[in-house]
């Protein structure tokens, strides 16, 4: 609701409750008697009455003024925002942390994963050469690279402590 229907709204409560003000007040002192009521609604009352509620109404809405903070005010203010701005470093300094350290078990997790594949697939290969063995296109013994592999996924793991 826009804020001049609120102040239009109290102007006009506050002009029809002194109106009503005016009224009893009137009747209950007998300055007019109950027949000569139509002569109170003449330019001098509304205006009074008008003049009265626009009063009223600044009464109401005016800004309020705020006394001058004082120097133990100021400290305290000045103390609150380093502490949000001491806490807001280190939740920021956390966060860099909590991302080097989730870039470092990531790159864990795939050497872990690059061992225990090479693990699984030199085992079954193992176990598929039996007590046979079989050269490699450079020529080499392929039960020796098997081996080999199973020796390097033991240095590449980072869970049997050598990566």
């Amino acid at each position: 609701m826009p804020r001049w229907i609120s102040y239009a709204t109290i102007f006009v409560i506050t002009a029809f409750v002194l109106h009503a003000f005016l009224v009893v007040v009137s009747l209950a002192t007998g300055i007019v008697s109950p027949d000569s009521l139509g002569t109170m609604a003449g330019p001098v009352t509304f205006i009074v009455e008008f003049g009265l509620a626009a009063v009223i109404t600044w009464l109401i809405v005016r800004p309020r003024s705020q006394p001058a903070p004082s120097a133990e005010d100021e400290r305290k203010r000045d103390v609150a925002l380093e502490d949000d701005a001491r806490r807001r470093v280190r939740a920021i300094e956390q966060q860099h942390l909590d991302e080097q350290r989730l870039a470092r078990l990531t790159a864990e997790v795939g050497q872990w994963r690059k061992a225990r594949d090479l693990r699984a697939y030199a085992g079954e290969a193992l176990a598929d050469l039996g007590d046979g063995d079989v050269t490699t296109s450079e020529g080499e013994s392929l039960r020796d690279e098997l081996q080999w592999a199973l020796d390097h996924a033991d240095l590449v793991d980072p869970l049997r402590g050598q990566g």
